[in-house]
């Protein structure tokens, strides 16, 4: 007899690891992470404010780093901090430009904060010292649509949009400007 009745709670079981595995991924599918962090980079086609000086694509390398606040399923809105950083010495002057501002995204899809297209907006501060003499800081407003395509556990995020940059005069070339351009980068979810 307690053969019997161990054989069937064996049976019993077994049937029922496919149907709790199951619940445990579509639970961590859903619920799952609360935050998403992220490395961009961008090109863009910049068009300065300044009289004289044409246009032309610049690429922000090296990193453009993100850390968004994941919300509860079903709420659209999430806010991301973002930092960017661009360095670079070339003919014995050192300038740099440090960008930090918040974004939010509103999630247009089904998908959520993980897949989809998604609305951006966003504000923040463009700091640099273009001279090594004096340092300057301008105003960043930005707009955007952006898409999340699943890679794994990851997703790559695409996103094309408007920046505009106010006016500076220690930023020089730095500011004033408006850029139309995209960013590609991927994301992780902790």
């Amino acid at each position: 007899m307690r053969k019997l009745f161990g054989g069937m709670l064996l049976a019993a079981l077994v049937l029922s690891l496919p149907a709790t595995a199951h619940a445990q991924r579509r639970a961590a599918a859903t619920g799952g992470a609360a935050h998403e962090f992220g490395l961009d980079l961008s090109a863009a086609y910049v068009s300065p404010g300044a009289t004289g000086v044409d246009g032309g694509i610049r690429l922000i390398t090296p990193v453009d780093i993100r850390y968004g606040f994941v919300p509860r399923a079903g709420i659209k809105m999430m806010w991301e901090p973002r930092l960017g950083f661009n360095f670079n010495t070339v003919g014995g002057q050192t300038r740099y430009v440090l960008t930090p501002q918040v974004n939010l995204l509103y999630a247009n899809s089904t998908g959520g904060h993980r897949r989809g297209m998604y609305f951006g907006g966003g504000a923040g501060l463009v700091l640099g010292d273009p001279s090594g003499t004096a340092s300057g800081t301008a105003v960043k407003l930005e707009a955007g649509v952006g898409w999340r395509k699943p890679y794994g556990s990851a997703a790559w995020r695409y996103e094309l949009g408007l920046q505009w940059v106010s006016e500076s005069a220690e930023l020089g070339e730095l500011a004033d400007y408006i850029a139309i351009g995209g960013r590609i980068g991927i994301s992780l979810w902790r």
